[in-house]
């Protein structure tokens, strides 16, 4: 009797541990375990409306534009927090806790409305900065990167100073030669506004945070759930 209580007192105690974290393939980690791929968490957009609207342009906007990269429908997203290379797989459920920051949809639809600008260090991509942002999302969102950071699970990155959601578009690989077709692409969203209706994009209960890793260079680049690259243990 004293060992099955034992055994089940073990049980209990291991268990916790083999229930947090995940576990991933060897591509997706260096030689110490630690993700070797940049993950990051959004806000998943390539199934809203403007996607749907966005993938009717994209084959026009490449021959229009061939200098830029345009953004893949499935890509489409709002940044939440980057995590980088360097995460720990044994603390999956610990980030998500504080890098999962949606908005609060329990009223309703969030209506956002985007305005094109560049954005980056080198001002080379030209993204939807969308508005207005609730503050309480905002605070929740910064409280959260701070306590993230504060733990290890990330860096501090330039956008910390101040949560600015945006969805990419298009980017440019040679900004400095390349600000002339950046600044038409700007004018010529603006211009078709009407065409991805009005360039809103409301947010719905079904559009949930989520991490992802980023796989790929260039045109190649696609972002996959984690937890679908990684299976739980």
């Amino acid at each position: 009797m004293k060992r099955i209580a034992v055994a089940v007192l073990l049980a209990a105690l291991v268990r916790p541990c083999f229930a947090a974290g995940i576990s991933c393939p060897a591509d997706a980690l260096d030689k110490d375990g630690k993700g070797a791929l940049l993950l990051f968490s959004a806000l998943p957009l390539g199934k809203t409306k403007f996607a749907k609207e966005w993938g009717k342009a994209r084959k026009e906007l490449t021959k229009k534009f061939p200098g830029l990269s345009f953004e893949k429908v499935e890509n489409l997203h709002v940044t939440l927090s980057f995590m980088g290379p360097g995460w720990n797989p044994a603390e999956t459920d610990a980030m998500e806790a504080l890098s999962l920051d949606g908005p609060d949809l329990s009223s309703g639809t969030l209506p956002l409305k985007g305005a094109p600008e560049l954005f980056g260090p080198k001002k080379h991509v030209v993204a939807l900065a969308l508005s207005p942002v609730p503050e309480e999302w905002a605070a929740r969102l910064m409280k959260n990167r701070d306590a993230a950071t504060a733990k290890g699970f990330r860096k501090r990155d330039m956008y910390d100073d101040v949560f600015k959601p945006h969805m990419s578009l298009a980017s440019a690989p040679k900004p400095d030669e390349q600000r002339e077709e950046l600044a038409r692409f700007q004018a010529w969203m603006t211009e078709h506004a009407k065409r991805f209706g009005g360039l809103a994009l409301p947010l719905t209960r079904d559009v949930k945070p989520a991490f992802f890793l980023v796989l790929g260079k260039g045109p190649d680049t696609r972002f996959v759930p984690l937890r679908d690259y990684c299976a739980a243990r």
